[in-house]
């Protein structure tokens, strides 16, 4: 749960920035950076939510 969610929040972090540094060029589909940023949201959704990996992280340390 811990990778899931760390992983899941990096990769929106990272497309979310590659989107500022392309500025409206980033939500053009002329770029792959507009797949990778659509795509990164899907990642915190598909797994179960970002809130939902948080719960599972702490009642595994509340163990």
């Amino acid at each position: 749960a811990q990778a899931k969610y760390y992983a899941s929040e990096v990769c929106v972090s990272v497309s979310n920035e590659a989107v500022q540094i392309f500025g409206g060029y980033g939500f053009t589909k002329d770029y792959p950076v507009e797949k990778f940023y659509r795509d990164s949201k899907l990642c915190t959704i598909g797994e179960g939510t970002s809130e939902i990996q948080k719960l599972v992280i702490s009642r595994e340390m509340l163990r």
